[in-house]
């Protein structure tokens, strides 16, 4: 009886320790998924329209004075892309951007107060603004990430991606049609 005894404590303290060690697994994953979700648009993580997509309509003036819709991009592919003037990365790519819309229909929406310098990176291409953090055209386009680029084509999203690089290097290869 007391071997028995014996064995029923010790086994209790095995659960005991396998619990307060999962309890602190749990919490420790747990802490570790807010961290990630926290980084999410700082890892580039894209939100916003998917493949496919039709684009929302819209209606803005560039900050030159020409007004643009959606059928500004026309029916060939061209690429569009958010950039926000409180967004660390976003002039270290507004450049490339500005590359490659250069080479096709090009769009860019910037986003937020000043950016003086952000516009400047952007050069040539037709830029629209939009003064506050989630205006209209950003707000359509669903977007939580910046920088975000869309490839598009006849009207529709074929395809969001990473960064200006993947858009040039999708238009050399040829977009898919959507």
């Amino acid at each position: 009886m007391d071997l028995l005894v014996v064995v029923v404590v010790v086994l209790g303290i095995m659960v005991g320790a396998n619990l307060l060690l999962t309890g602190a697994v749990v919490r420790r994953l747990a802490a570790h998924e807010r961290k990630f979700a926290a980084l999410g648009p700082m890892l580039g993580v894209p939100g916003g329209l998917a493949a496919g997509a039709d684009l929302p309509p819209f209606t803005a003036e560039t900050v030159d004075g020409r007004s643009v819709d959606a059928g500004f991009l026309g029916d060939g592919p061209g690429v569009i892309a958010f950039f926000s003037t409180t967004c660390a990365a976003c002039l270290s790519h507004a450049p490339e951007f500005a590359a490659v819309a250069s080479g096709t229909s090009g769009l860019a929406v910037v986003s937020g107060e000043d950016g003086d310098e952000l516009l400047s990176a952007l050069g040539s291409t037709p830029v629209v603004r939009e003064r506050e953090s989630g205006g209209p055209i950003v707000t359509a386009f669903e977007v939580d990430t910046f920088p975000t680029y869309y490839v598009v084509e006849g009207g529709r999203v074929v395809v969001p991606v990473d960064s200006a690089a993947a858009a040039r290097n999708l238009l050399a290869s040829g977009v898919p049609s959507a």
